[in-house]
């Protein structure tokens, strides 16, 4: 299992003095998953501090099962049967 954390963009207020647009990092630990995914927006983060993961608001990781095919095509990582 790896941690990853991926950037998304608010589309609507977050609150009534909100801007829109406002990156929102979400963390995910992803079993039997150990690979660059990068190319899918997705950062790996098995080395980021606390802090550094404080700083993007990441407060808890999703976790993500191996056999989960709804949530890997979500993400657009979606395994091989």
């Amino acid at each position: 299992m790896s941690r990853y954390i991926k950037k998304f963009r608010s589309t609507t207020a977050l609150g009534p003095t909100e801007e829109r647009g406002v990156p929102l990092w979400v963390g995910y630990d992803i079993d039997g998953v150990d690979d660059d995914l990068s190319d899918f927006g997705l950062l790996k983060a098995d080395d980021l501090s606390d802090d550094e993961l404080r700083e993007r608001g990441i407060k808890a990781f999703t976790r993500v099962a191996a056999g989960d095919q709804a949530m890997h095509d979500k993400l657009g990582i979606a395994r091989k049967q």
